[in-house]
């Protein structure tokens, strides 16, 4: 009897096995380096449907938050480059390297980029009460108080923080950083006027400004919002230097086969221009998707801009 029962365990151990195996086969891990419910993980779970179907295979939204997406970012750079793991990531990606000198991952080395989704405009926002209606009048109020007007981030080098201090560089204001540990706490902040200002993407801003809870003052852009339309642009307000996008793309292991990277490419690419998904980005703020010669160049740009700015003007975690 004992027999039979440690053969049937065999059988069904090994039958197991071929199960996960041939079920890791069919799956691709894409790792999401923030919250479940933010914006990155929302864009990820909407498109992670038509790409399973285009490529075939399960595709398994993972959240890995923290630390501005770096852990995240680390565990998808040090994954095994056989096509099972892909990271959807936002520009915070170059702000980490430029802010944390001690990341355990080189992201321009060990993650190879495949696809820019879109990117999305940022802008300007203030607590009505506050009593601002453009930028001109938001700067005088700074520079009229002499402990400074305080605004909201998720951290130091996050896209939050980093457009905030474009402003405080390009204006010279006295601007005082209050971090929360997401995007929501500091929006709930700057609502409660326990802040002044933020900077945030515009998708995020839109509903709080639409329904009369925050003001806009200006986009981060040398064009208007089409979510936004009566916005002023940063060129428009006269201060032409507060230009700051967030792009959204999706990344690999460096040595991942080029096979796949080609096919998870065109694939992506479908699932971008299918006509449901698409209109569902564009009410989201996307625009320009990019191929991985596009994306690449848009990681070179922005590495080549961001690093030398974060540098000069002392922005780090360390």
């Amino acid at each position: 009897m004992q027999t039979r029962f440690a053969a049937c365990a065999a059988l069904l151990t090994g039958a197991l096995a071929v199960f996960t195996a041939a079920h890791a086969a069919d799956t691709i891990n894409m790792i999401v380096p923030f919250s479940a419910g933010g914006p990155t993980d929302l864009i990820a779970r909407t498109i992670a449907p038509s790409l399973s179907d285009k490529l075939g295979k399960t595709v398994v939204v993972e959240n890995h938050g923290g630390a501005g997406g770096t852990i995240g970012a680390n565990l998808a750079a040090h994954a095994k480059p056989d096509g099972h793991t892909i990271l959807l990531t936002t520009s915070s990606l170059i702000l980490s390297t430029g802010t944390r000198s001690k990341l355990p991952f080189d992201a321009r080395k060990d993650l190879m980029p495949v696809y820019l989704l879109g990117e999305v405009q940022t802008m300007l926002a203030v607590n009505p009460k506050l009593g601002v209606d453009t930028l001109q009048e938001l700067i005088d109020k700074a520079r009229g108080t002499p402990e400074g007007l305080n605004y909201g981030s998720t951290g130091v080098g996050g896209t939050m923080h980093v457009g905030a201090e474009l402003l405080r560089k390009a204006a010279d204001i006295p601007l005082v950083h209050v971090p929360y540990r997401g995007a929501a706490p500091a929006l709930v902040a700057l609502m409660a006027g326990q802040v002044d200002l933020v900077n945030a993407d515009v998708p995020v801003l839109q509903p709080y400004i639409k329904d009369g809870r925050l003001k806009g003052l200006v986009i981060y852009d040398t064009r208007r919002s089409p979510l936004l339309p009566d916005i002023p642009t940063a060129s428009e307000a006269g201060m032409p230097a507060l230009q700051m996008t967030n792009w959204y793309g999706v990344l690999v292991p460096a040595g991942t086969p080029d096979s796949f990277r080609k096919t998870l490419e065109g694939a992506l690419n479908e699932v971008v221009h299918e006509p449901e998904i698409a209109a569902k980005l564009a009410q989201a703020g996307f625009s320009n998707p990019k191929d991985t010669a596009g994306f690449q160049a848009r990681l070179d740009q922005d590495f080549g801009k961001w690093l030398p700015w974060l540098k000069a003007n002392n922005i780090h975690t360390d």
